[in-house]
């Protein structure tokens, strides 16, 4: 048989998600995030919620924790609370150029697809990628 065409071999690997209680006490927006984060993973979407609205609170720039507040809103069907969450991921990534660009191109194009599933139900993404291939 052709090296090219033999089949290899899959392991799948189960992970678990990280255990919310191994946080004891978060003192940063990225502790906070990381938590809630850890909860989202375990369907804990209340004390997840909380845990990302501190991290907010302490970092009202914290990219990462709108993003993972909209994850959380998309999940409990808070479809509005979501939608606000992901576009306040986009405003602050479009205004800050100060990021690493690869990393938050990804993450405003992610935002942008769940904004879209959400109000179209489709990610509707075709124009943001031929934009960045042309």
């Amino acid at each position: 048989m052709n090296k090219l065409f033999k089949k290899k071999e899959i392991f799948k690997v189960k992970s678990k998600p990280m255990d919310p209680s191994s946080i004891i006490e978060p003192n940063t927006a990225d502790e906070y995030q990381r938590r809630g984060m850890a909860h989202y993973a375990r369907k804990q979407y209340a004390p997840a919620e909380g845990d990302l609205q501190k991290a907010i609170q302490l970092d009202p720039q914290h990219i990462d924790s709108y993003y993972s507040l909209g994850m959380v809103m998309k999940a409990v069907g808070r479809k509005d609370d979501a939608v606000s969450a992901f576009n306040k991921v986009i405003s602050l990534i479009t205004n800050n150029q100060d990021l690493d660009k690869v990393k938050f191109d990804m993450l405003k194009r992610l935002a942008m697809g769940h904004v879209n599933e959400i109000t179209q139900g489709d990610w509707n993404l075709e124009k943001e990628i031929w934009k960045h291939i042309n």
